[in-house]
């Protein structure tokens, strides 16, 4: 089977030959290549060049095509700092006026932006060079409740989460931030990739109640997938830390894949998920793939996938895997992998 192969029959429920494997390293992508992270986003030749040398450097399957988390929120009008060689990061709201919130969140705004136009550019050579050599998955940045937290600021977004009044509005800007985030998922489909994918950092239970996840998250996620299906993207979802509180709520969505930290109980995700959803991740991008040893990755891996049988799993990092992540610490990782037996 080819990487393209290996993943979607992981993704359509069917046994591929070996465990697919995906990595989200936009840091050590650029690194490996010899790339600032300002060279790496501002240029889509250096940034599809990095991704495909990455991905056959390892032997991964999979190819995330993958910037920063605020590529979203720097086109409607937030703050946005680029560090020479880190990761953007958001420094303060677009606006504490949400009127003025919900005329930003405007779909169009999108076809004008550099940043988005420049990984638009990428994920096109990328397909153009590597065809079905890796399945291109076409990250998304950030989902509806994120986008909106970003834009109106952390503090003042979770404050008015509590106040009735304010909730509502808040609904109303999170439906607009919606429609802004889908559009990024037609734009990736059209420029070449064969799945999406998207994070929706802030709304997991290490930062807010299951109830506030059921009436400012869940509705927006089954709207998405709605919308979604419509247009055959298949897509995978992300939501950072520990999603034990959820995961029944999470797998109801119908998300063609969920990547799952490694906080997360895999003993029950893998049941919650089967049959539902394809499960990507769970290994500790920092506590492994960073500070731990080949020997230690093996014994991770080896549990992991035995909670699956190393069925319905595309293996990678629960999140962004940090720059200088040791060269012997992937390779554990990819040939642990190759090693296990598909029950």
């Amino acid at each position: 089977m080819t990487g393209y192969e290996r993943i979607m029959a992981a993704l359509n429920r069917q046994k591929p030959d070996k465990v697919p494997l995906m990595l989200l390293a936009a840091s050590p992508v650029a690194t490996e290549s010899g790339f600032t992270m300002e060279q790496y986003r501002s240029s889509a030749k250096n940034m599809a060049k990095a991704n495909i040398a990455f991905a056959r450097k390892y032997g991964l399957d999979g190819i995330l095509l993958e910037v920063d988390t605020c590529v979203l929120a720097g086109a409607v009008g937030v703050p946005v700092d680029l560090p020479e060689d880190d990761p953007a990061r958001v420094i303060g709201p677009a606006s504490n006026d949400i009127n003025e919130l919900m005329d930003l969140m405007e779909p169009g705004r999108l076809y004008t932006n550099d940043r988005v136009n420049i990984i638009i550019e990428a994920c096109g050579l990328i397909k153009k060079e590597t065809g079905n050599e890796f399945l291109l998955r076409g990250n998304c940045d950030q989902m509806a409740y994120s986008l909106a937290m970003l834009a109106y600021g952390m503090m003042d977004f979770f404050t008015d989460l509590t106040d009735e009044e304010q909730g509502e509005k808040i609904l109303k800007l999170i439906e607009k931030a919606l429609y802004v985030h889908l559009e990024y998922h037609k734009m990736m489909k059209a420029a070449g990739a064969d799945i999406t994918s998207f994070g929706d950092s802030s709304c997991g239970p290490d930062l807010i109640s299951r109830e506030m996840f059921l009436k400012y998250s869940l509705p927006f996620h089954k709207k998405l997938h709605e919308e979604l299906q419509k247009l055959n993207i298949k897509a995978v979802c992300h939501i950072c830390g520990n999603l034990d509180l959820i995961l029944e709520d999470v797998a109801s969505i119908g998300h063609e894949g969920v990547e799952i930290d490694y906080k997360t109980d895999m003993n029950r995700a893998a049941p919650a998920m089967k049959g539902k959803s394809t499960v990507f991740g769970p290994i500790d991008p920092s506590g492994l793939f960073y500070f731990g040893t080949p020997e230690k990755m093996r014994l991770e891996v080896k549990r992991v996938l035995d909670c699956f049988g190393g069925r319905g799993i595309v293996l990678g990092a629960g999140c962004a895997i940090p720059k200088g992540a040791p060269e012997a610490n992937i390779r554990a990782f990819v040939n642990a992998a190759r090693e296990y037996t598909i029950q």
